[in-house]
């Protein structure tokens, strides 16, 4: 996961209108000379619930954060950052307690609000200030593993039912399919497709994933629980018939139901 520097730089005057893991690290050059911290320990490292007795529910985290503070002046102190999965903008973001000694222990508890059926990356961010020299930073990253209740769903499957063979060049297909999550979209781990030739079996590399980011893979729009996958047909492929299953897995594991369509390539 790349730092969140850019984003504390620019919320650096916000906080000056205000105020007027087991993945834990720090960088391996630092200025002695200014303030910095180290030995950054999150508790929990992990977060996971049980489906008995957590359930499905909003629920709220406490994570204890304690971190090593050195060169730092009687009221000066260092801050926390938590950012969700990649994004930029933290969801939470305060100081600790001022401290009384020029080497000292800061802690803070932070808690979050989330759900047990959630998966989600945390990653927590300490650093002296809010701008500045952020080489002095210390990090850590939790992950959260939510309770599974629902697999996803494949809503519908789209694809030409046939292609006529081109003669040269390529041809590209869309293969596309609709997919939900009722327990969140972000807890869709992928969704794929078998490609299966009744002449010759199960191609090679099957099964494909599909996209939503409208970028890659030919998909046109990003984050519309439209998922796609382009095919190039040329003049070297076999006159045939192929079915296609599409399905959808959660990050828990859960496994939709199988829509099936078919394919030809035609003279």
């Amino acid at each position: 996961m790349s730092y969140k520097f850019f984003s504390l730089v620019l919320l650096a005057l916000v906080w000056t209108v205000f105020a007027s893991c087991d993945d834990a690290l720090t960088p391996k050059d630092f200025d002695e000379q200014q303030p910095y911290v180290q030995n950054l320990v999150v508790n929990p490292s992990t977060i996971s619930f049980d489906p008995e007795t957590d359930g499905q529910k909003d629920t709220t985290l406490t994570l204890d954060v304690t971190v090593d503070g050195f060169n730092f002046e009687v009221d000066s102190v260092p801050y926390y950052s938590v950012f969700l999965g990649d994004d930029e903008n933290p969801i939470l973001q305060d100081k600790f307690l001022v401290n009384f000694s020029p080497v000292t222990t800061f802690q803070a508890s932070i808690p979050i609000e989330t759900k047990t059926y959630f998966f989600e990356t945390y990653t927590v961010l300490i650093t002296p200030s809010l701008s500045g020299n952020f080489t002095n930073f210390a990090q850590s990253i939790m992950i959260q593993t939510g309770v599974p209740f629902n697999a996803p769903t494949i809503i519908e499957a789209i694809n030409p039912e046939e292609v006529q063979r081109p003669s040269s060049g390529n041809v590209n297909v869309r293969f596309q399919a609709k997919a939900t999550d009722i327990d969140r979209q972000k807890n869709l781990d992928g969704v794929f497709l078998r490609l299966i030739s009744r002449t010759s079996g199960e191609v090679n590399n099957s099964p494909f994933q599909l996209f939503d980011d409208g970028e890659r893979a030919g998909d046109q729009s990003a984050n519309d629980s439209v998922f796609t996958l382009t095919f190039p047909v040329n003049s070297g492929n076999q006159l045939q018939t192929y079915d296609i299953l599409y399905y959808a897995k959660d990050k828990s594991g859960l496994v939709s139901d199988t829509i099936k369509t078919v394919f030809k390539i035609v003279e």
